[in-house]
C-alpha cells in the first residue's frame, strides 16, 4: 500500500473491486441464461454458450480472490471486519451454488446464486460505506 493511500481508501478500493466483479458476474450469468447451455445450442451458439459459461466460472473464481483481498484489508485496518467476513462467506456459498447448478441444473440453486449476488452486493456496499464514514471522520478531525 502506498504511503499516500489511507486504510479507508484501500478498503473503498477493495469494495469497488468486489462490486465491479459482481456486476460483471451478473451480466455474464444473464448472458449465459439468455443464450442457454451448450447442449441447447449448435454451431456458433454452442461456442458462445461455452465462452459465456467459462467466463462466468472464471469470474466466480476471481470473486473468491477479491473477497479474500477485501476481508484481509478489512482485518488489517480493523474496519468492517465482520461485514467483509460475511461477504466472503456469501461469495463462497454462492460459488458453490453455481457449481451445484452446473452439476444438477437445479433452478433452486440458480435462484440461490441470485440471492447470493444481492446479499454480497449489499454487504460490499456496507463495507465501502463504513470505509467512507471513517474517511470523513478522519478528514473532519484532521
Amino acid at each position: 500500500m502506498s504511503a499516500n493511500v489511507s486504510p479507508a481508501d484501500a478498503l473503498v478500493g477493495r469494495s469497488r473491486e468486489a462490486l465491479s466483479a459482481l456486476a460483471l458476474q451478473f451480466l455474464l450469468g444473464m448472458g449465459a441464461n439468455l443464450v442457454g447451455s451448450p447442449e441447447e445450442n449448435h454451431g456458433g451458439g454452442e461456442v458462445v454458450a461455452v465462452i459465456l459459461l467459462s467466463l462466468h466460472g472464471l469470474v466466480g473464481i476471481g470473486l473468491i480472490v477479491v473477497a479474500v483481498r477485501a476481508w484481509t484489508a478489512a482485518r488489517r485496518h480493523h474496519l468492517a471486519e465482520r461485514t467483509a467476513l460475511w461477504a466472503f462467506i456469501v461469495i463462497i456459498l454462492t460459488f458453490l451454488a453455481g457449481v451445484g447448478t452446473m452439476i444438477t441444473d437445479s433452478g433452486w440453486l440458480s435462484f440461490a446464486m441470485s440471492v447470493g449476488f444481492v446479499v454480497a452486493a449489499a454487504l460490499y456496499i456496507g463495507v465501502g460505506a463504513a470505509a467512507l464514514t471513517r474517511q470523513r471522520v478522519a478528514a473532519a478531525a484532521g
